[in-house]
């Protein structure tokens, strides 16, 4: 039954369709204006793109303006904080403090390389990110072996079990670390 009523909905709506259907010169999507002056396609896109370039300066003079008035907001509250020992405040403020440059420099450096990029550049940046995420991990695990070893030191003077296990921690952590900082790129650019 429903296929019948399927059936002749089609055959009305092909009845109802023009028998005759003339195609135009060109699509209406690609002419350049013509007899009756309006802009084509590429004329109203290109119009668009430079009307939304031309707010750019405006836009980005608004995000500092507001991450400003956030950065200070979070200085009242801190201050507030501090005079009133509310601890609730307290902590708000200071994450404020602390996400509001780190959002407004991720945001910046995320818009200079989503405007600045094309695709053979993609290939670098990421490749830039891996050499720079394996170089910290050697430097990080060369900190935690120097802490270590600190750490040993302050165990044989004062012979504080606490010192030699996180003397072992570290050495194990940093060994780790170097691990995954010389084995990681490999697997990634073999992807």
């Amino acid at each position: 039954m429903k296929r019948l009523g399927a059936g002749l909905v089609l055959l009305i709506i092909s009845l109802q369709l023009p028998q005759k259907i003339y195609a135009a010169e060109s699509p209406p999507y690609l002419q350049q204006g013509g007899a009756s002056n309006k802009p084509g396609f590429a004329e109203t896109i290109s119009n668009a793109t430079q009307s939304i370039n031309s707010y750019a300066p405006i836009m980005s003079f608004i995000l500092s303006a507001v991450f400003t008035i956030m950065f200070l907001i979070g200085v009242i509250r801190l201050a507030y904080s501090i005079i009133t020992k509310t601890g609730s405040v307290l902590k708000h403020s200071t994450s404020m403090l602390l996400w509001v440059p780190v959002a407004f420099i991720l945001i910046r450096i995320g818009s200079i390389i989503m405007f600045t990029t094309n695709g053979s550049n993609d290939i670098l940046i990421a490749s830039d990110i891996i050499h720079l995420l394996q170089v910290t991990g050697y430097f990080a695990a060369i900190g935690m072996i120097l802490v270590g070893l600190i750490m040993l030191l302050f165990f044989k003077f004062l012979e504080h079990p606490d010192f030699g296990r996180w003397f072992k921690r570290l050495n194990v952590v940093s060994i780790i670390l170097i691990c995954l900082s010389t084995i990681m790129p490999v697997v990634l650019n073999g992807i």
